[in-house]
């Protein structure tokens, strides 16, 4: 099981790789704010991936958990302070690929992980080959990821 932040269920659904976090993971868990970020926000906007997202739901490989306690951390988002107490709560990586909340969770010892480590790890596992890794790399940044280019370089690098 893993945690998961909004960011990278929108950039695998828009690639069409959702589901690779249940080849990796089976289970993928999200605070009820990501569902509402993900699916709420998104269907109001159009958004082809939040009725993929909703659909994991709605299968069950994608929970919904709503957090009791929260707490907002300063600097991050409200999704992003949830998904880290949730990953803390569970005692899971988190998935979430901001910079500023993926310190927040480190200081809280906590394993954090983004996007391209679901990719690197399909590729290691032999459920993309390494070309289609890199396609869904490519096609993510197509559709808004950002990266730099040394991120982007190391990943290539590192994708077997």
């Amino acid at each position: 099981m893993i945690v998961s932040n909004t960011s990278p269920l929108i950039c695998l659904a828009k690639s069409g790789r959702l589901n690779l976090l249940k080849d990796l993971f089976g289970e993928v868990l999200i605070e009820e704010e990501v569902q509402k970020e993900a699916v709420g926000h998104g269907k109001k906007e159009g958004a082809p991936d939040a009725l993929v997202i909703e659909s994991a739901i709605k299968e069950g490989w994608i929970k919904v958990e709503k957090l009791k306690k929260k707490r907002e951390f300063k600097g991050i988002h409200e999704g992003e302070s949830y998904t880290i107490l949730l990953a803390k709560k569970h005692n899971c990586i988190a998935l979430i690929d901001e910079e500023d909340a993926r310190a927040v969770a480190r200081a809280l010892g906590i394993e954090v992980r983004g996007t391209l480590y679901v990719l690197r790890k399909a590729a290691e596992e032999n459920i993309l080959t390494r070309d289609e890794a890199i396609g869904v790399l490519d096609d993510m940044v197509a559709n808004g990821l950002r990266i730099s280019a040394r991120i982007y370089s190391r990943f290539l690098n590192s994708v077997k």
